[in-house]
């Protein structure tokens, strides 16, 4: 863990020296090194370095059960973040609306813990690729309803978007 520790701490002052962040994403996966807010947590406090931050992907939380409210946990150290939905089951980077991620609450959750970032869709491949434009169309609309709903996204990069 040391070396991981260490090797993610120059990363970040590398990244400090050119302006940028570091986000680590959490991974839902048994054998994966942070697969867990808790984890998370606790590499972020050993690395201590303000230019490394989680990834927040949601579909993640939702996959390993983690509540919204574990969030908080995380504020202040929040890079960016991911939006896809999954079966539940395994990981699938769906359009949101295509699985079972109860977006609302992680979105209100972010916005709660002062995240006033990037927000991403992740999308595995179409599995008609010849519809691979409507599969992207797909997931930007229901994104933008769901961030509209909730009013959090601004509307200066909805009419760029």
């Amino acid at each position: 863990m040391a070396l991981g520790r260490d090797s993610v701490r120059e990363l970040g002052e590398f990244a400090s020296d050119l302006g940028l962040e570091i986000a680590l994403e959490l991974e839902p996966f048994h054998l994966s090194l942070i697969n867990n807010v808790k984890e998370m947590t606790r590499f972020l406090d050993n690395v201590d370095h303000p230019a490394v931050k989680a990834n927040i992907d949601i579909s993640h939380l939702a996959l390993t059960h983690t509540p919204a409210s574990e969030i908080t946990k995380l504020q202040g150290r929040i890079a960016h973040v991911h939006l896809s939905d999954c079966d539940g089951k395994k990981h699938g980077d769906l359009p949101p609306g295509r699985g079972v991620v109860q977006f609302p609450p992680y979105l209100e959750a972010l916005r709660d813990a002062g995240f006033n970032g990037a927000v991403s869709i992740e999308l595995e491949y179409s599995p008609d690729p010849s519809r691979i434009v409507e599969w992207v169309e797909e997931a930007y609309r229901e994104t933008d309803r769901i961030m509209r709903s909730l009013r959090i996204r601004d509307s200066r990069q909805a009419a760029a978007g």
